[in-house]
C-alpha cells in the first residue's frame, strides 16, 4: 500500500490476569501462598478451568507467567494516508487494544508497530484530563500532551470550547463533569489541533444524539483532508457511511478484511445467529433483561401466517409475535410493548398494548398474547425483537428483554410483493405503492 501511515506486522498482545499494580508485604504473602497452593494442585495433576483466550499452564511455569489474556493474535494490516479503517467486533474482541497500541499507551508483546506522523488518541473518557483541574485548564494541558505549544494553544482555544458547547464550564473542575460532558471535550480538542491520525473509539456512544451527530459529521470532513483515521464503533451505520475499509475482529483475531458493506454483513449475520431468547430469572436486573421481577416473560415466539415458530420470512408475509408470561401476583392496568429493530439497533416498528391503561384490566398468573403485523414491510436484512411489561408506576420496567428472538427477513424472486413494489431501493421499510406516470393535465395534483 503505497503512502502507509500505520502497519502492524504479525502483532500479539499479552496480559497477565492476576498482575499486580503495586507491591505490598501483604501482596507478597499472599501470591508466595498461591504459588504454593498452584504447585500442589499441578503436582496433584489437577485440571485448571480454560478461559477464552488463556494459554494452558505448562510444566515448569509459574503462576507469575501463566494465566496470559491474549487481547491479540497475530494480527496484521495497514492504513494508508487519507484512508478511514474501521474495526468491529464484539466486546473483548480486542478493539481498544489496538488503538492503545496505536497511541503508545501500551507496548506489543510480539510483532512491529510502525506509526508516520502525529496521533491524536480519543480512546477513554478523561484520558488526558486531571479532574482537580478546571475545564479551560485541561484544555491547555490535553493540547501540550498531544504535541501544541501555548501559542497554539491560544489561537485554537476559542475553536474548542465552542465546539464543546461548554462556554458556561470552562471554569468548573471536570470532577464535576459528566462523562457525556467529558466526551465533548476531548473530542473537541482532537477535533482542533490537526493531526495526520485520528483514533476514535466508542465513547462517542456517551455523548447525546445531537452531538455524536456533530462529530459524525466533523470526522466526514476529516476525510476529505488526507488525514487518516482508525474508528471503532457498535454503530455499524456509522461504520459503513465513514470508512473505506472494515476489520471484523473476535476473540484477538482479523476473522473478515475489506469493502464495509461485505465485511459489517457477514459480522451481523453471525452475531444474529448467535442470539437467543434468554429463559432465565438470573437475567432480571442484567443487561440483557431487567425489571422489577413481578412478572416475566416465559416465551417470546415468532410466527408466520400458519402459526408455525420460523426464523424467516419474505417482505410482505404476516408476522405473529406471541408473548407468553406469568405474574408472580396481581399487577393492575400492565402495559405490554413490542419493537422491532434491525441491525444498526435502528427501531423500524414499536407498539403497545393497554399504553392507556383503560378499565380494570389485570394479569395474575399465566397468560399470552399477541401482537399480528398484517404485512411485513422491511426489506431483506436481519432484525430482532424487544419486549416489555411495564406497571402502574410511570414507565417502570417490570420485565424487559433486549433481544428476545432474532428473525431474517429474505429476497425471494417469486415473492408478489417485491415484484408489485419493486427491490433494490435504499431505506429500512418497503411501502405498498405504485408510480403513475403523466403530465400536470393528466394526474390531479
Amino acid at each position: 500500500m503505497s503512502d502507509t501511515v500505520i502497519k502492524f506486522d504479525s502483532v500479539s498482545k499479552s496480559y497477565k490476569i492476576h498482575e499486580r499494580g503495586y507491591r505490598s508485604f501483604r501482596g507478597e504473602f499472599t501470591n508466595w501462598t498461591k504459588r504454593i497452593a498452584h504447585s500442589a494442585r499441578r503436582m496433584a495433576n489437577a485440571a485448571m478451568p480454560a478461559l477464552w483466550n488463556a494459554e494452558p499452564i505448562p510444566p515448569g511455569h509459574s503462576l507469575q507467567n501463566d494465566y496470559l489474556l491474549w487481547a491479540l493474535k497475530n494480527v496484521s494490516f495497514e492504513v494508508g494516508k487519507g484512508e478511514t479503517l474501521g474495526i468491529i467486533g464484539a466486546n473483548g474482541s480486542g478493539k481498544t487494544t489496538i488503538l492503545r497500541l496505536l497511541a503508545k499507551v501500551t507496548v506489543p508483546t510480539k510483532g512491529n508497530i510502525n506509526v508516520s506522523g502525529k496521533v491524536a488518541p480519543l480512546i477513554q473518557v478523561g484520558a488526558g484530563f486531571h479532574p482537580e483541574l478546571t475545564g479551560g485548564e485541561n484544555i491547555y494541558l490535553n493540547a501540550a500532551i498531544m504535541g501544541l505549544n501555548k501559542k497554539e494553544i491560544d489561537e485554537r482555544y476559542n475553536d474548542i470550547v465552542s465546539f464543546a458547547e461548554l462556554e458556561g464550564f470552562m471554569d468548573t473542575p471536570i470532577k464535576r463533569y459528566s462523562s457525556g460532558m467529558y466526551v465533548r471535550l476531548g473530542f473537541a480538542v482532537v477535533a482542533n489541533i490537526d493531526p495526520d491520525i485520528f483514533l476514535i473509539d466508542e465513547i462517542l456512544s456517551v455523548g447525546d444524539l445531537s452531538f455524536q451527530r456533530k462529530c459524525l459529521d466533523t470526522m466526514g470532513k476529516i476525510r476529505k483532508t488526507n488525514k487518516s483515521i482508525v474508528f471503532i464503533s457498535h454503530n455499524l451505520s456509522a461504520v459503513k457511511g465513514l470508512c473505506d475499509r472494515v476489520i471484523w475482529l473476535d476473540k484477538g483475531e482479523i476473522l473478515k478484511e475489506g469493502n464495509p458493506s461485505d465485511v459489517i454483513d457477514a459480522y451481523a449475520s453471525y452475531m444474529a445467529s448467535k442470539s437467543q431468547f434468554v429463559n432465565d430469572i438470573s437475567y432480571v436486573g442484567g443487561k440483557t433483561r431487567w425489571g422489577t421481577g413481578e412478572a416475566r416473560f416465559t416465551s417470546v415466539k415468532v410466527l408466520n401466517s400458519k402459526g408455525a415458530e420460523v426464523d424467516s420470512f419474505t417482505p410482505g408475509d404476516k408476522v405473529t409475535i406471541r408473548l407468553e408470561y406469568e405474574a408472580y401476583k396481581e399487577i393492575v392496568s400492565p402495559v405490554f410493548w413490542v419493537g422491532l429493530f434491525n441491525e444498526d439497533e435502528v427501531r423500524i416498528f414499536g407498539s403497545y398494548c393497554n399504553k392507556e391503561r383503560v378499565g380494570e384490566y389485570s394479569i395474575n398468573g399465566k397468560g399470552k398474547l399477541e401482537c399480528v403485523i398484517d404485512s411485513l414491510l422491511m426489506r431483506p436484512g436481519n432484525y430482532y425483537v424487544m419486549v416489555g411489561i411495564y406497571g402502574e408506576v410511570g414507565n417502570l420496567a417490570i420485565d424487559r428483554i433486549g433481544r428476545a428472538c432474532v428473525f431474517t427477513v429474505i429476497h425471494r424472486n417469486d415473492s408478489t410483493f417485491e415484484k408489485y413494489n419493486g427491490y433494490g431501493a435504499l431505506g429500512v421499510v418497503n411501502f405498498q405503492h405504485t408510480w403513475r406516470k403523466g403530465t400536470s393535465k393528466d394526474i390531479n395534483m
